[in-house]
């Protein structure tokens, strides 16, 4: 049902060791991958994508590698879910309203939508500087 991929466990692995470092400084692909145990190939693609939503910044060259974009207390997990997974939808969304009169009822509509709102407001209240302290 419910389901939190691969994908997105190792991007939050990613941040974490990325905000855990104070100095900011780039952090080699090759070293994160082998602390964190994802493969290379998996953390250059998750990193881009990252990179894409703004979250880390690349440095190139041989002291280069990865660094947040941002200040950690900026950074919640849902931008992170977000730009690994896009936005959080608990229900196929419905464009016309005879597909929606096909669908769930209004009631259990709204109990997802519900559960929904309270998912988004509970990732976007978890910052990343609050994670590394855990």
């Amino acid at each position: 049902m419910f389901h939190v991929s691969r994908r997105l466990t190792y991007g939050i692995q990613l941040m974490v060791a990325l905000a855990s470092k104070s100095d900011q400084t780039p952090q080699p692909t090759a070293l994160l991958s082998k602390q964190l145990q994802i493969p290379l190939p998996f953390l250059h693609q998750i990193g881009h994508t990252l990179m894409q939503a703004g979250l880390i910044k690349a440095t190139p060259g041989p002291h280069g590698g990865l660094r947040l974009n941002e200040d950690p207390s900026d950074i919640s997990m849902l931008m992170i879910l977000e730009a690994l997974e896009g936005p959080v939808h608990l229900i196929k969304q419905r464009h016309d309203q005879k597909e929606r009169a096909q669908g769930s009822s209004d009631l259990s509509l709204s109990v997802w939508t519900e559960l929904e709102q309270k998912i988004i407001s509970h990732l976007s209240s978890q910052k990343l500087d609050k994670l590394i302290k855990m």
